[in-house]
């Protein structure tokens, strides 16, 4: 069946998110995390904890999306 799918139709295929699009989501939740943070929270000492800890997942959420990248390889001339 040339030009057609392989997959039966119907059938429900598990889509993957790209890596970092996840990590992008997370960093805008985190954003919006602290920002509320500093908006809701009177003691600035934890509201300075609370952006250090979303710093910190910031951080940690790239550098994992990161590895699960494959690097493209430039085509042999």
């Amino acid at each position: 069946m040339t030009g057609q799918h392989g997959d039966p139709i119907g059938e429900r295929t598990l889509v993957q998110a790209e890596p970092l699009a996840v990590a992008e989501a997370v960093r805008g939740v985190l954003v919006a995390v602290v920002a509320t943070g500093w908006l809701v929270i009177p003691d600035s000492t934890i509201a300075l904890i609370v952006s250090g800890v979303g710093l910190i997942g910031s951080i940690v959420s790239t550098i994992l999306a990161r590895r699960r990248v494959t690097p493209v390889k430039p085509a042999p001339e």
